[in-house]
């Protein structure tokens, strides 16, 4: 499973295995540009100008081909935002 983890201070999970880990908005669309991912895992604070809410517009904006997504935000109100925009867009949260 190709997965991409964006997150600005918490590392990918062990159990995740090998994936592409983006610390900041241009990371991830770095990534994004470049790979098919199966899942997508979504902070919502990077701790800079952009959010991953702004990672999912770039998705959708770009037609980013449908995948599985993640949040594990401690934002409640980011996450929700990032989660009605994949989810109205038909990614599927797991």
């Amino acid at each position: 499973m190709r997965i991409l983890w964006i997150d600005d201070m918490r590392k990918p999970p062990i159990q995740f295995g090998f994936c592409d880990w983006a610390t900041t908005y241009a990371d991830a669309l770095f990534f994004l540009e470049n790979k098919e991912y199966d899942l997508v895992c979504f902070d919502h604070d990077l701790g800079e100008e952009h959010s991953g809410y702004d990672v999912a517009k770039w998705m959708v904006e770009h037609n980013y081909p449908v995948c599985a997504f993640h949040i594990h935000s401690m934002n409640p109100v980011g996450s929700a935002n990032i989660r009605q925009l994949l989810t109205h867009y038909g990614y599927k949260e797991i």
